[in-house]
């Protein structure tokens, strides 16, 4: 249920936390700095893992725990922050722009309303709502799974508390946060970089703006500070940092491509784009989950409103997309601050 395991000798530690959806395990940490410890997110929102993980992190010898990081604010990192704090006395810190979707998400009416409206503008067709309005439900429901109170508001770009560095990276969710450890040379980076799982960067109710830029530029950000390991929160360490960012930079580069083979015969709601695509292990769009169609829904209204942002396309009548700019489809002119 809980592994425990030692990934820099005496200094980090690293604590596997099932949990009931993919990818079926969520990762926690704990650093020792000086004469304190810190720890990285919280793990899902079961009860049955509380004791067990009490019991693990006091395991952990000369370590008294001051301050828990929510890297985002989806449940699986910030699940057992509460009870943490109130049982371990730890303060929580997280950032203001992710705790103030928290706290959208607790008004649940006006959450759903939200994203029902967005969904129709991407053109969702009503035979498809009553699919869509279940999942939405149940984002809300499981938000309420996991309530979380920080005392620590993190407001800005970049931060440093204590010995703790700290770097807002949105893309996927917008206070996203990584965690950098100087004195070691690595990060705790959440779910912005995993080892083989493409992050999900999906334009919602609850991750609005251009998640998608701010994806990429996280990613400089990153791979400028140019740590020696990552440690995320699903699959395993990345030592190869520069090696898998560029690989997910062209994953998107490649992906901003299909759209714009999709845009070419005809103008596109961002629906119709994202039944045009391939998804997951090259599936069609009808032949997705309920969640997956969301993801995929939420990812091509991303991409899209990154190339309107370049100037590449542009919305029309009836929130339908056309290309009004021809590019070559290479990472130089789709990322462009690369050049």
């Amino acid at each position: 249920m809980i592994e425990l395991s030692e990934k820099i000798g005496g200094h980090v530690y690293q604590l596997k936390l099932s949990m009931p959806m993919e990818p079926g395990h969520v990762f926690s940490y704990v650093v020792r700095l000086n004469n304190e410890c810190i720890m990285i997110d919280a793990g899902y929102p079961s009860i049955d893992l509380l004791n067990p993980l009490i019991e693990k992190l006091k395991g952990i010898p000369n370590c008294r725990l001051s301050v828990l990081f929510i890297t985002h604010m989806h449940i699986d990192h910030t699940g057992l922050a509460n009870e943490l704090s109130s049982k371990l006395g730890l303060s929580i810190a997280m950032h203001r722009r992710d705790y103030e979707q928290v706290l959208k998400m607790l008004n649940r009416d006006l959450f759903i309303k939200e994203f029902l409206e967005l969904l129709q503008y991407y053109g969702v067709p009503d035979v498809e709502m009553k699919m869509y309005r279940s999942v939405i439900n149940g984002i809300a429901s499981r938000r309420r799974l996991s309530d979380v109170n920080p005392d620590i508001i993190i407001n800005g770009e970049e931060e440093r508390i204590g010995d703790v560095h700290v770097l807002l990276t949105p893309g996927h969710s917008p206070g996203h946060i990584s965690i950098v450890i100087d004195e070691y040379g690595i990060a705790f980076t959440g779910d912005l970089i995993l080892p083989t799982i493409t992050t999900h960067v999906g334009l919602t109710a609850i991750n609005p703006g251009n998640p998608l830029s701010d994806y990429f530029t996280s990613l400089f950000k990153i791979r400028s500070i140019g740590p020696r390991c990552l440690y995320p929160g699903h699959e395993g360490e990345i030592c190869n940092v520069s090696g898998r960012i560029n690989e997910l930079i062209e994953h998107r580069v490649s992906r901003l491509c299909e759209v714009l083979n999709a845009l070419r015969s005809n103008e596109l709601t961002i629906f119709e784009v994202t039944k045009a695509l391939k998804w997951m292990d090259n599936k069609n769009y009808v032949d997705l989950d309920p969640m997956n169609r969301y993801m995929a829904l939420t990812e091509t209204a991303a991409l899209i409103k990154y190339l309107e942002s370049l100037g590449i396309v542009k919305e029309g009548n009836d929130h339908r997309y056309e290309i009004v700019k021809e590019v070559p489809c290479d990472t130089q002119r789709l990322i462009p601050r690369l050049s």
